[in-house]
């Protein structure tokens, strides 16, 4: 007999791909370790090879599964796009999302698609802030969801994140050509207030007595990373967001660590709409940090 795909099987396989252990994936799903590890026993039952290499810590994808994830990403796409295509017209009304800037894009330009492909009636109002901002936004009720940097293991007093999508590492960086000058203060080039990473970083200069001044502070990351890479100033942005044009400063620069931070989506206070609800499992699905 001719083996078949279980949705719920790729479903768990993509959490596990996505969050690269079994126990995040396990708590994304709702479900116990033992299930996903059963239910990716049983795919590498249906593919004849293994499909991830497990250790105590993570887990990575082999050759074969490497192939298995793209191929089984395209099946669930085109499945959920079917069937939103038949639930469509239930499902309408408005949703403001606010997104930290550095991220619009990407969540854009993967929640879109299947947004406007299976769910047309959703009216969607987007606004790029910081992630302090959106926060204070989603408490005034003038926003229904946001994608926020947060502070990792920061204690507070709001709800627990729809979903969490990985760490961030703020870093110092400047142009290859920036040498600071020891009897000035530091010029900066920062976001406005309510960006995590400025609050992080000030505070530790202070910690360590290192004297700084604002030369430059933008809402836009554009006009923050063309300073730097002029070699004008000193700036904060993601490790990963790091260019050719920049280099990273460190400890050896006089310049502190800063603190992992955590990319989240969080939701207004009270129960979403069905609209958001729809956004919510959207961004769930096809965002990836």
């Amino acid at each position: 007999m001719q083996s078949t795909l279980d949705i719920d099987l790729l479903r768990t396989f993509q959490a596990v791909v996505r969050f690269e252990q079994f126990l995040a994936a396990a708590t994304f799903l709702n479900r116990s370790p033992s299930a996903v590890s059963l239910h990716i026993r049983r795919l590498e039952d249906i593919t004849g090879g293994r499909l991830l290499e497990r250790d105590n810590q993570t887990v990575t994808l082999t050759p074969l599964g490497r192939r298995f994830a793209l191929q089984s990403a395209e099946l669930l796409q085109m499945h959920d796009r079917m069937l939103a295509g038949y639930n469509a017209p239930s499902v309408s009304g408005k949703v403001r999302l606010g997104i930290s800037e550095e991220y619009a894009g990407a969540l854009l330009q993967c929640t879109l698609p299947p947004l406007s492909e299976g769910f047309p009636h959703i009216e969607l109002e987007v606004e790029t802030a910081s992630s302090g901002r959106l926060h204070s936004q989603l408490q005034r009720g003038h926003m229904d969801l946001a994608l926020v940097v947060e502070l990792m293991d920061a204690q507070n007093t709001r709800e627990p994140p729809l979903f969490r999508f990985g760490t961030t590492e703020p870093v110092w960086v400047a142009a290859h050509s920036y040498r600071a000058d020891p009897d000035k203060p530091l010029p900066l080039a920062l976001h406005g207030n309510g960006c995590p990473y400025r609050s992080v970083a000030l505070d530790a200069l202070t910690r360590v007595g290192r004297p700084w001044r604002t030369m430059v502070m933008s809402a836009g990351t554009s006009a923050l990373e063309t300073t730097i890479c002029a070699g004008l100033v000193i700036g904060i942005i993601d490790r990963d967001r790091v260019s050719p044009q920049m280099r990273i400063l460190s400890e050896e620069d006089g310049l502190p660590t800063l603190p992992l931070h955590e990319l989240q989506l969080v939701k207004a206070p009270g129960s979403p709409s069905a609209a958001g609800e729809v956004l919510i499992r959207l961004i769930g699905d096809h965002f990836r940090l």
